[in-house]
């Protein structure tokens, strides 16, 4: 094997020095917006599980409270609108029943 002396030297090209030195720069640039958007990830991922916390302590506290007198009064008029409308085609079919037995009666007569 070869010594290496004080007069030894390296000779390269300036278009691979500037390729090299290119190549680093773009990898730390890269390397410095990943680890930034990893960190706005996490920051985020953080602030939402508080978020979910808060979301879930709220309906847990409020799942016996009162319910609103005017949503209860909503909820009792749908249904009374529920069984109106159901009443009335119950008078329609049987309108419906008397015409028919109206005219059979009419044809016997």
């Amino acid at each position: 094997m070869g010594k290496i002396q004080e007069s030894s030297g390296v000779s390269f090209s300036l278009s691979y020095l500037i390729q090299l030195v290119g190549g680093i720069a773009v990898a730390t640039f890269a390397f410095s917006e990943l680890n930034n958007r990893i960190g706005i990830v996490e920051n985020t991922s953080t602030s939402n599980v508080t978020h979910i916390e808060a979301i879930i302590k709220a309906q847990e506290e409020n799942q016996n409270s009162w319910i609103p007198a005017d949503y209860q009064q909503f909820e009792v008029l749908k249904s009374h609108k529920e069984l109106l409308a159901q009443h009335q085609a119950e008078i329609i079919r049987l309108q419906d029943k008397v015409y028919q037995l109206n005219r059979i009666l009419s044809m016997r007569r």
